[in-house]
This record gives structure tokens, C-alpha cells and sequence, in this order.
């Protein structure tokens, strides 16, 4: 099966060491295909995603929200998902 279309996002993590908060940033994909779509720690397939939605946070953030029957799946987005969610919709008529 082939990959329809791609978005990245970010995973920020925090540690602290010696005393000093630090922010760890991991970049990830989303990929859908024409029945599912995959995280690095989920498979949703699309009868169970009811919808996808985009919100800005601000200049530089923002999050791709997942509705599914399982709950709502955010990930933090640096781009805005438009041409993903297009593709997604296009799957879902």
C-alpha cells in the first residue's frame, strides 16, 4: 500500500539535569494511506477517524487534533496540515 500523504510533528519532552530544565524535540510523521493512518505509536484506520481539524497556537505552533471513536489524538504541528487534511477528506466522501 502506498503513502497518500505525510505531515510531521514534534514530540517535546522535558528533563532536568544537574538542576537545569531542558527541552528534548523529537520531529515524527503521521503517514495516510488510503485506509488508515499511522503515528509512531498508533494505527487508526479511517472508519474510526471521524474528523481532522487544525488550530494555530501561535506563530510557530500548532495542533493537528485526530477525532476518533477512541478519543481525540493532538500532535503538535511547526506547519500548518492542510494539504493532509485535504487528502484525508478527499478518502473520507
Amino acid at each position: 500500500m502506498r503513502i497518500i500523504a505525510s505531515h510531521p510533528f514534534v514530540v517535546v519532552s522535558r528533563t532536568i539535569d544537574w538542576n537545569q530544565q531542558q527541552y528534548i524535540e523529537q520531529e515524527h510523521h503521521l503517514y495516510l494511506y488510503e485506509d488508515h493512518i499511522i503515528s509512531p505509536s498508533e494505527k487508526f484506520l479511517l472508519d474510526e477517524v471521524w474528523d481532522m481539524s487544525y488550530r494555530a497556537a501561535n506563530s510557530e505552533l500548532g495542533f493537528l487534533y485526530l477525532h476518533t471513536n477512541r478519543g481525540l489524538y493532538s500532535f503538535h504541528v511547526k506547519s500548518e496540515p492542510s494539504q493532509f487534511i485535504h487528502h484525508y477528506k478527499e478518502l473520507k466522501q
